[in-house]
């Protein structure tokens, strides 16, 4: 098989591994983040410092998630 495209698989697989990462993470951010943003607790207990670190974080997050997508639909043309 031609090295090049043992390459580009393995550069594929590792880009899905590092989304498959992300979106774990962001999942566990919008549920921390919910959570911070309680609608049934009183505005003034809200620890909205704590959700607006965790909403920047989803945000590169997410950023890096598209990022990778694009990458991973160029590589899977790519291959074929």
């Amino acid at each position: 098989m031609n090295p090049e495209r043992l390459q580009l698989k393995g550069m594929l697989a590792e880009s899905k591994k590092s989304y498959r990462t992300l979106d774990t993470e962001a999942s566990g951010l919008v549920i921390l983040i919910r959570s911070l943003l309680n609608p049934y607790e009183e505005i003034s207990n809200l620890d909205t410092e704590k959700a607006l670190v965790s909403l920047k974080r989803l945000n590169v997050v997410q950023t890096e998630m598209k990022a990778l997508s694009v990458k991973i639909k160029n590589l899977e043309s790519e291959l074929e």
